[in-house]
């Protein structure tokens, strides 16, 4: 599959990974399993994609995505012959598949069962492991056991749905978290986006520009401010706020998916700034409900503004407990 070249960038923010990663490399012990967390949209893939072109030997040795040079326009034109990234395929109708076949990640065998043909690694992207079912995350624990020498496998997980306890022990963890608000501008800027613009979609998805970049539109910044609204009154049990929360929220598909990122980023710093240990607890993991309700409501398609409406009722009740 090819890569955008616009995914050969620079990869803003994230320094505590890309230390971790060049110090693995620079050790001579480089682990074959690399499992990136973190919510969807801060750049985990474009980070995979910059390691990738690192070990391939792309640029002077710098942590560096130069699409200019051989590494980077053999990926960009997806001919790389010791590169892969999986993603969910576009089916005939032109539309992306809810799920990364388990074929797709089988292949992988094979492919890291060759010999590197340039002579370095054999690398590969899975991108993302939210995306499979059992079937595929077991395809990957076969190639995690008994990992190829000069291979490295690189996960992508946004954590919306649980991994298998063998595939994540085998996987050495870097955590990519949301972006402060001057690199998500950075970010955004990067993208061609500056000014009032770029304030105005950082807020749809605070801290995940790709993310934000993705939901760009006026129903989603209406939706992600309606939300912050509504949680701010839902102790006070604000019947308004919630029904105008709900209405713009179904408007479309953008100003769902920005209403539930707006909710989950609200808990996240609610979380973030309770200095008890134990209610802090409780926001987080409200946080976590919000992310399940999400992922369960696209599998099976249901309806927006229920979606939203048990989303806010899970944290409803945690506002009124007093937490």
């Amino acid at each position: 599959m090819e890569v955008a070249s616009s995914e050969l960038g620079h990869v803003v923010g994230h320094a505590a990974a890309k230390r971790e990663f060049l110090s693995a490399v620079e050790s001579g012990k480089l682990h074959h399993g690399w499992l990136l967390r973190g919510p969807r949209g801060v750049g985990k893939a474009r980070l995979a994609i910059q390691f990738a072109m690192h070990l391939l030997g792309n640029g002077d040795g710098e942590l560096t995505a130069n699409a200019e040079t051989q590494v980077g326009r053999l990926i960009a034109a997806g001919s790389h012959p010791d590169f892969r990234i999986v993603r969910r395929p576009i089916d005939d109708k032109g539309k992306q598949k809810s799920e990364i076949p388990v074929d797709s990640v089988r292949a992988l065998s094979e492919f890291f069962s060759m010999r590197p043909a340039m002579g370095g690694w054999r690398i590969a992207i899975i991108d993302s492991v939210d995306e499979m079912n059992r079937h595929g995350e077991n395809a990957i624990l076969k190639t995690l056991e008994e990992p190829p020498s000069r291979a490295v496998l690189f996960l992508i997980s946004h954590g919306e749905q649980l991994l298998l306890p063998t595939v994540r022990s085998r996987c050495r963890v870097l955590r990519c978290g949301a972006l402060s608000e001057h690199e998500t501008l950075s970010s955004l800027a990067q993208a061609g986006v500056m000014g009032s613009r770029a304030d105005e979609i950082a807020r749809i998805a605070p801290g995940r520009p790709g993310r934000a970049l993705e939901l760009e539109g006026a129903d989603a910044g209406a939706a992600a401010d309606a939300i912050s609204s509504a949680v701010r009154h839902l102790a006070d049990s604000d019947a308004r706020s919630l029904h105008t929360a709900l209405m713009h929220a179904a408007k479309s598909d953008a100003a769902m998916a920005a209403a539930m990122e707006s909710l989950r980023a609200s808990l996240q710093k609610r979380a973030a700034r309770e200095s008890d240990p134990v209610i802090a607890g409780d926001w987080a993991s409200a946080a976590l409900d919000v992310m399940r309700i999400d992922a369960e409501a696209q599998a099976l398609n249901q309806d927006r503004a229920q979606t939203i409406a048990a989303a806010l009722s899970r944290v409803a009740r945690l506002a009124r407990s007093g937490a």
